[in-house]
């Protein structure tokens, strides 16, 4: 016997980046809002088991395991299409969309930086990337992404993009329950860099104002969030300025998110150098955590950080950005007061409600059909 239920929409949700950092936070707190607050939808989801038990006693969830990796020749050819072309739509938090796939797709373009900064990628892996993006694109039937920034930029290079709706990126529940940890990671002052070491992260200028402001004085060692022996780049200056340094900055290697909490929460300063960005969330969950920010004055910081208490430095500016970092430890810390501006002006939950509004128009609200 077969049981019918008022289930408005099943939406397979592609959970194969679950657990991870960056895009895979933003997934998990987009679905933790689907599921929780959303339970007269079905929910499939596609991925490891392992990553996402904590939905597996939800009756309006279903796991269907697979270990494809992304952007994979398996993900092109094998992947579990059949029962997910038996719901209503497709979700996912990325641009890779498998083949075969014969429901309506909605899909999150972060950003476009591998078409947009040169040097991220050979001719070759940026014409694959264009082509993989094209495809999404034209394939989908709402793309959302996170910023007006990302937006402007894919509309650019892609100038028959369907909708685009912006959702932006927030503050997580698990920073949102956090609790300070009594001890401090480090017995000496820091400045703190998160992210990859990829070109368009500023590493470089950081390093060169680093050495600046030393030679006038700070105290302060250079905390890197990451681990130094997968430290990947092409610039071997990067390596020579750390290997100079004596010991005065230092990598985290992996660490948990808690440990990542405590290391921002116990910051003197949390430095984003950058010289592009979809959204760039370190310098927001710095604030929330009541540690002072200094930006780079890039367009995207500019539409996500100007109503926050930050400082800019001009972009690529190593000699601005020294004078800033100075300025900056002589104020005082923005306080704890701002959490209640973040959550205003910034929620995955909100953004996960837009989400599924523009996903539940597939069907009417009296629709009856089996859960699974």
């Amino acid at each position: 016997m077969i049981l019918i239920n008022r289930i408005r929409v099943k939406i397979a949700v592609d959970c194969r980046m679950s657990g991870m950092s960056g895009i895979g936070v933003y997934l998990d707190n987009i679905l933790a809002y689907f599921i929780s607050e959303h339970p007269d939808n079905a929910y499939l989801l596609v991925g490891d088991k392992s990553r996402f038990k904590r939905f597996e006693n939800y009756p309006q969830c279903k796991m269907l395991q697979t270990d494809i990796p992304i952007f994979s020749i398996k993900e092109v050819f094998g992947f579990p299409t059949k029962e997910i072309n038996q719901c209503d739509a497709f979700f996912s938090p990325n641009f890779n969309i498998p083949f075969g796939i014969s429901i309506p797709i909605y899909a999150t373009i972060h950003d476009v930086v591998f078409l947009d900064v040169k040097g991220l990628s050979s001719k070759i892996g940026k014409i694959i990337r264009w082509i993989v993006l094209w495809r999404t694109i034209r394939i989908s039937r709402k793309i959302f992404t996170v910023s007006n920034f990302s937006k402007k930029r894919i509309q650019f290079h892609f100038k028959k993009a369907p909708e685009i709706i912006v959702a932006n990126s927030g503050i997580n529940c698990e920073l949102r329950e956090f609790k300070m940890e009594g001890k401090a990671p480090y017995a000496f002052p820091y400045l703190l860099f998160i992210g990859n070491i990829k070109k368009n992260k500023g590493l470089d200028i950081l390093l060169q104002a680093y050495d600046q402001a030393s030679d006038r004085g700070l105290i302060h060692k250079l905390v890197i969030v990451g681990n130094y022996e997968k430290l990947k780049t092409t610039d071997p200056g990067i390596i020579n300025r750390i290997e100079n340094q004596n010991g005065n900055v230092i990598f985290t290697e992996k660490i948990t998110n808690e440990q990542l909490y405590n290391t921002i929460a116990y910051a003197t300063l949390l430095v984003q150098p950058s010289i592009y960005e979809g959204f760039g969330l370190p310098p927001l969950e710095a604030l929330y955590l009541g540690c002072k920010v200094l930006l780079s004055d890039i367009p995207v910081f500019r539409e996500i950080y100007g109503k926050l208490p930050v400082t800019f430095f001009e972009v690529n500016n190593s000699y601005d950005l020294t004078e800033k970092i100075m300025m900056c430890l002589q104020e005082e810390q923005p306080g704890q007061f701002i959490k209640k501006d973040i959550d205003s002006l910034y929620s995955l939950n909100r953004s996960a409600q837009l989400i599924l509004s523009q996903i539940n128009q597939l069907k009417p609200d009296n629709y009856w059909k089996p859960l699974f």
